[in-house]
Formats: C-alpha cells, structure tokens, sequence
C-alpha cells in the first residue's frame, strides 16, 4: 500500500462510523476489527461470538439473520467475520469495507498457529474449543474459489458508492494500524461509542 492510499485510507476510517471487515478464516479479521475498534472506539462485534454458540453450534438461518439485523441496526461498530449468507444485511449499513487478502496457506498457518498459541477458553471473539477438523481446513483451503466470488458478488451489488480499503498484506496492516495509532495518539480518540 503506497503512502497516498494509506492516507486516504486513514481519512477514510477516521470518519466512518460503520466499518466491516472482511476476508478468509485466518486472514487476521478478528484481531483488525479489535485494533479498529479501540483506536476509533467503536464497538467491536465478533460475529464468531454471535453465529457459534457453546460447542461450536451454529445458530440457525432464521435466528441468525435477527441477530445480524439487530446487530448493524447499531449507529456505531466494526464487525468482523465473511458469513456470506448476511452480507445482504451488512454491507449496505456499512460505511466501509476493509477487505483482507491472503494466501490459503497464510491463512491456514495463522489458523494452526493461533490454535496452538491462543488460550482457546478464554477467546472474547468466539466460544471456547474452536475445532480445526477436515471441514475448517477445507473451508479455508476452497475460499477463493467458493466464498471469494460470492462476496466480490455481495460488494459489486451492495457497495458500489461505499469506499473500500482492500490489505493485501500483513505489511499493509501494520501500515495502517500504526498510521493510525498515530494520528489517534495526535488528535486523540473520536468520541462515539454508545452514540
């Protein structure tokens, strides 16, 4: 990321109010929304923590697209998490879009490194016991190919007018997370949370 687009990035987040974080499983979205949200203090919604309850049971469709709705209703957040069958929802109450880009075995390898890493019991972004079976791999591994196009999809028809940062690298990341703590630490916090 050159440094023009770094700035017009930041400018971006600075004012959005509504920020969606998107990308494959290991891509980092979880702990970019955290940085998000405390450096612009917004709150942060983890949709892991929402869609999974205890013993990694999903929510059902109908359930889970209140709970979405409910969600983005809120006048301030980043959320985190791709969950293609709500982008419908989450995208046109967004303000912006950060889209993380990485290589399946990136992903993979932050999703083994954080499983081996992480105190699992004691994640606020997801229930405890997270499995990383057959099904997750594959998940992670069939992502360009079978989520990827539903979300360029998603954004194509509901983010046209919407501006929309796309990190190609944990270098654009640390980029712009340090640029921002930056201009935060220079002219200090917005005051929006519990707007």
């Amino acid at each position: 990321m050159n440094a023009t687009d770094l700035d017009a990035s930041l400018t971006t987040l600075m004012n959005s109010h509504r920020i969606l974080v998107l990308g494959p499983s290991g891509s980092g979205k979880t702990t970019l929304a955290r940085q998000l949200g405390q450096l612009l203090n917004l709150e942060t919604i983890h949709l892991d923590a929402l869609f999974w309850k205890v013993g990694w049971i999903s929510t059902p469709q109908e359930e889970w697209r209140s709970v979405v709705s409910n969600a983005v209703a809120k006048p301030a957040w980043v959320m985190d998490g791709t969950y293609e069958s709500t982008l419908h929802l989450r995208i046109p109450a967004a303000e912006t879009l950060v889209m993380l880009e990485r290589s399946r075995l990136a992903c993979l390898w932050r999703v083994c490194k954080r499983k081996l890493t992480i105190d699992d019991d004691n994640r606020p972004d997801a229930p405890p016991g997270q499995p990383v079976d057959w099904a997750f791999v594959r998940y992670i591994w069939r992502y360009d190919q079978v989520s990827q196009p539903q979300v360029d999809e998603a954004v194509r028809q509901y983010a046209a007018d919407k501006p929309i940062i796309t990190l190609k690298s944990q270098r654009d990341v640390h980029a712009l997370v340090r640029r921002l703590e930056t201009a935060v630490a220079a002219g200090g916090k917005p005051a929006r949370k519990g707007q």
